[in-house]
């Protein structure tokens, strides 16, 4: 089971976060919340 955000379900782990969310996007796991990514954290 990959670890996905609570509220977009973007994926915070494996190939599509390494090679799509992180690089293109820059989405990365909350450092408040680990269940939520950088983007949902902030709104």
């Amino acid at each position: 089971m990959i670890k996905r955000c609570k509220k977009c379900k973007v994926p915070l782990e494996g190939f599509m976060y390494k090679w799509i969310a992180s690089k293109l996007f820059g989405i990365k796991p909350s450092e408040k919340d680990p269940e939520l990514c950088n983007k949902c954290e902030d709104t």
